[in-house]
């Protein structure tokens, strides 16, 4: 399964060589899966879903939502928080629990061999990858352990992946 953390979460789930879609090609909206009951709103105008926790957008509305004060980017906040910005760390370590659970009912409805995080939040991996793949471990039932694994991906991948689907069914 594959997770694009970015200005929203986007997901995909590869099963048995292929992409899964779901019935009209809308499968894996993993992003607005409902993890804070009654939490913040989400763009797609339901309530505590995953991305307004854990996203770049999710993250400038929070903390916009608790400071009264706008940041232009994830790249702004991520510098906050490398700054200790109290707000920006505890908007990160929440975003980053939510993300654990997102990552935690995955594993559990789907059982991946392996789950891989791309996208520009990755680039501040230093900053919340080792909570979330502890968080992940403490929540997990204990037999996922053993075989599913958490990695990043590399910054080419939405490129390998694009480029995966033009040439699907063909010999290169």
């Amino acid at each position: 399964v594959i997770f694009t953390l970015g200005t929203g979460i986007g997901c995909g789930w590869v099963y048995k060589g292929e992409i899964f879609n779901g019935y009209k090609g809308n499968g894996m909206e993993s992003g607005h899966c409902t993890i804070v009951i009654n939490g913040a709103l989400c763009g797609c105008g339901q309530r505590g879903c995953a991305e307004s926790y854990f996203s770049a957008r999710g993250f400038l509305s929070r903390y916009k939502e608790k400071t009264g004060s706008e940041i232009e980017s994830a790249r702004a906040f991520f510098e906050l928080v490398r700054k200790k910005d109290p707000v920006a760390v505890e908007i990160l370590s929440f975003g980053t629990m939510v993300l654990a659970e997102l990552l935690r009912n995955t594993i559990h409805s789907v059982n991946p061999k392996k789950i891989i995080l791309v996208g520009g939040l990755t680039k501040s991996w230093d900053l919340f990858g080792e909570n979330l793949i502890e968080r992940v471990k403490e929540i997990v039932f204990p037999v996922f352990l053993d075989y599913t694994t958490i990695e990043t991906g590399s910054g080419l991948s939405s490129t390998y992946g694009a480029a995966s689907l033009c040439f699907k069914g063909e010999q290169i």
